[in-house]
């Protein structure tokens, strides 16, 4: 069975536009969360969240392009060439590599459907007033389809949806097609561009934080006592997966190794996690990669700051791992970013274990008594010797995903 390796990776987030900016920031204890004024505009309960900062622009997308791609697709190739460029991957030579695009999508482009919605019935039906375009750029499948349209990327490419979870199982599905020889190189990942639309569910459900409006930056608090629900954000991650044979035939160096992945269903509730399901998928991962508990020395959790959520979540934690892993969320720094963040936090993992450090769990000012036993990181560790992390995804809809990432040593 072949082995697959992360030898590229691409990011944006609202709390740096680039790899380089991303560990920064996670470094600093940078909070992306700000007022926007979007949801302030039409009035939600939450008027916060993690915006991208922009706009975002690059040479690959002319103007005949950009119809049709919305700025979740913009994200995605921007984070794409970021990634490839890491790998050494020529963009000029993909259309002559096998390759695949396997992405995750939590929604589609909510508020440009009520857009185009509205303007056909305030025109009185006029079907002129709706946009030639909106099709592909309201498709759930619309950043990948631009991605392989403008990398003139030609392997198989299609979206996995799975809330919350998606793009970590897009990176299992693209591990799966490396270890099974069906592809030497994978581009895995997702995106997710936020709008009061999307948002304004969530805040029907109440499940967004409603108590930080006027302070957003204190408002992504996992673990916290305080803390209220978890704030929607914007970002896009992309790794380049490669078989061990193809890093020694391009004489790559892997950063890192998709060392075990698992996903399952919790077949228990629409919203609310549970712990039996969340501990079976760590199990599960942990053994694929041919690993104890014991071996795992940090865990980037779900953590998305709901009362009901982070309890589950350590929970589980505790009875595969115990207290002997670091433990954070990187969400407190950039929010939820639903489709992308799966991606995001295994790049995360991947750079922390590279780089050797630990980022905090801000806003963890008064840390819920129930996790007293939890290593809970709230100030950023430096000189860590981590070998494996576990990155988890737990999402609406009862998915599930775990995924270890090995350090290389590079």
């Amino acid at each position: 069975m072949e082995r697959a390796f992360i030898t590229g990776r691409g990011l944006i987030t609202p709390i740096g536009n680039n790899l380089a900016a991303n560990e920064a920031a996670l470094r600093a204890g940078k909070c992306g969360i700000v007022q926007v004024p979007d949801f302030v505009e039409h009035k939600l309960s939450c008027e916060v969240g993690g915006l991208i900062d922009g706009p975002l622009e690059t040479e690959l997308i002319d103007r005949k392009k950009l119809r049709f791609c919305p700025p979740v697709g913009v994200m995605s190739v921007i984070a794409a060439q970021e990634a490839f460029a890491e790998a050494g991957l020529p963009l000029e030579e993909l259309r002559e590599r096998r390759i695949a695009i396997i992405g995750g999508v939590a929604g589609g482009n909510y508020v440009e459907v009520f857009n185009e919605a509205d303007g056909y019935i305030r025109s009185d039906y006029r079907l002129r007033n709706v946009s030639p375009y909106s099709v592909p750029r309201v498709m759930p499948s619309s950043a990948i389809s631009n991605l392989s349209l403008i990398f003139g990327i030609t392997g198989e490419s299609y979206d996995i949806s799975a809330a919350c979870a998606s793009s970590a199982i897009s990176i299992m599905v693209g591990t799966r097609l490396i270890r099974s020889g069906q592809y030497d190189i994978v581009l895995a990942g997702g995106a997710e561009q936020i709008d009061w639309v999307q948002a304004l569910g969530f805040c029907a459900c109440r499940a967004l934080s409603r108590k930080y409006n006027e302070t957003p930056q204190l408002a992504s608090r996992p673990f916290d006592r305080d803390r209220d629900g978890f704030v929607l954000a914007a970002g896009a991650a992309y790794v380049v997966l490669e078989s061990e044979r193809s890093c020694r035939a391009r004489g790559v160096r892997p950063i890192s190794e998709i060392s075990g992945v698992a996903s399952n269903s919790n077949a228990h509730d629409m919203v609310v996690p549970d712990a039996v399901a969340s501990a079976a998928v760590m199990r599960d991962a942990i053994a694929d990669a041919g690993l104890s508990a014991a071996d795992i020395g940090y865990v980037n959790t779900h953590g998305t700051g709901t009362p009901v959520g982070d309890p589950v979540e350590l929970d589980a934690i505790r009875r595969v791992i115990g207290d002997k892993a670091a433990i954070n969320s990187t969400k407190s720094q950039t929010g939820h970013m639903v489709g992308a963040t799966g991606a995001a936090e295994v790049i995360f993992t991947s750079l922390m274990l590279e780089r050797h450090f630990i980022s905090p769990s801000i806003n963890l000012e008064n840390p819920d008594p129930e996790f007293a036993w939890a290593d809970l990181v709230r100030e950023c560790r430096t000189g860590t010797t981590i070998r494996h992390g576990l990155s988890n995804s737990f999402a609406f809809g009862g998915s599930n995903a775990a995924i270890v990432i090995s350090d290389c040593g590079r």
